[in-house]
C-alpha cells in the first residue's frame, strides 16, 4: 500500500506547495486511499523502496477524455531528469488505460513549474496553452500545459 505520509513529505520537500495546497493535497490523497480511481489515481515511481516521485491524476468530470495532473512531485533535481520523464510516461499510460486518446493537463503556479522544470514538460511534448502573470500573487504566475496522447491501437 502507498505511504500517503511519504507522498506528503516529498511534496513538502519540493518547496513548491503553499500550506493551503498541502492541505488540499492531503485531502485528495485521503480521497484516493478511500476509493482509488474515484476520482483520483495515484501514479508512483520508486527506486527499490525509495519514492522517487508521484503524480496525482484526476479525470476531468466535464469531459470524457481529459485528465488533470493535480500534483507532480519528484524527489530531487536528479530525479527531474531521470525519473521525471518516466513518471510522465506512466501518467500518460494511466490516462490511456481503456481509452484510444486523451488530453493530459497540468495547471500550476510558477513555484510548481520550477519544481517540475518546464523543460521536462516541453521536451515530453507538452505545450504551454495558458499563462496569466501574477495570478497567484506578484511574480507567481499561472501556467497550463497540455498534451494529446493516443494509443498505438488500430481500428482494423
Amino acid at each position: 500500500m502507498t505511504d500517503i505520509d511519504g507522498c506528503l513529505r516529498l511534496a513538502r520537500e519540493t518547496g513548491a506547495f503553499l500550506d493551503i495546497e498541502l492541505e488540499m493535497l492531503t485531502e485528495s490523497l485521503r480521497d484516493w486511499a478511500g476509493n482509488p480511481g474515484e476520482p483520483y489515481t495515484l501514479v508512483e515511481r520508486r527506486e527499490g523502496e525509495a519514492l522517487e516521485g508521484f503524480a496525482l491524476v484526476r479525470r476531468e468530470a466535464s469531459t470524457e477524455f481529459t485528465f488533470d495532473v493535480t500534483a507532480f512531485c519528484l524527489a530531487s533535481s536528479r530525479a527531474v531528469r531521470e525519473a521525471g520523464a518516466r513518471l510522465l510516461e506512466d501518467v500518460e499510460r494511466e490516462a490511456l488505460r481503456g481509452e484510444v486518446s486523451a488530453i493530459v493537463r497540468f495547471e500550476m503556479s510558477r513555484r510548481r513549474e520550477k519544481a517540475v522544470d518546464r523543460r521536462l514538460l516541453v521536451e515530453s511534448g507538452y505545450a504551454l496553452i495558458g499563462h496569466i502573470p501574477d495570478f497567484y500573487g506578484p511574480g507567481d504566475d499561472y501556467f497550463m500545459y497540455a498534451k494529446h496522447v493516443s494509443s498505438a491501437r488500430s481500428d482494423s
